[in-house]
């Protein structure tokens, strides 16, 4: 009897409670792309925003994602923040997402 092939994940963690857990490679990837395309070059932009980017990116990309792209939307922006790739900081009353220098 064969072995089924295993799919890579990536572990993410949460970068406040250290929380962790795994989202399929092929999920993590495209996200993690959206959400530095959407994020290079700007000064800030709310979750809205970042969000509102990432659901135009993702369905070019991948069409048939049926799963919740906010959820993976916040779940990736965390872990790459816990990783210091991306930072939270509040101006004039808003928090806003922007990568890191």
């Amino acid at each position: 009897m064969a072995k089924a092939a295993t799919k890579k994940k990536v572990t993410t963690t949460h970068p406040r409670t250290g929380s962790q857990f795994t989202i399929a490679a092929e999920i993590y990837e495209p996200f993690k792309a959206a959400i530095l395309q959407s994020l290079k070059g700007s000064k800030g932009k709310t979750f809205t925003e970042l969000t509102d980017n990432v659901v135009s990116i993702i369905k070019k990309k991948m069409p048939g994602f049926k799963k919740s792209i906010p959820w993976y939307t916040i779940s990736v922006r965390l872990d790459l923040e816990s990783r210091g790739i991306v930072e939270t900081f509040t101006e004039k009353g808003k928090k806003l997402n922007r990568l890191t220098q």
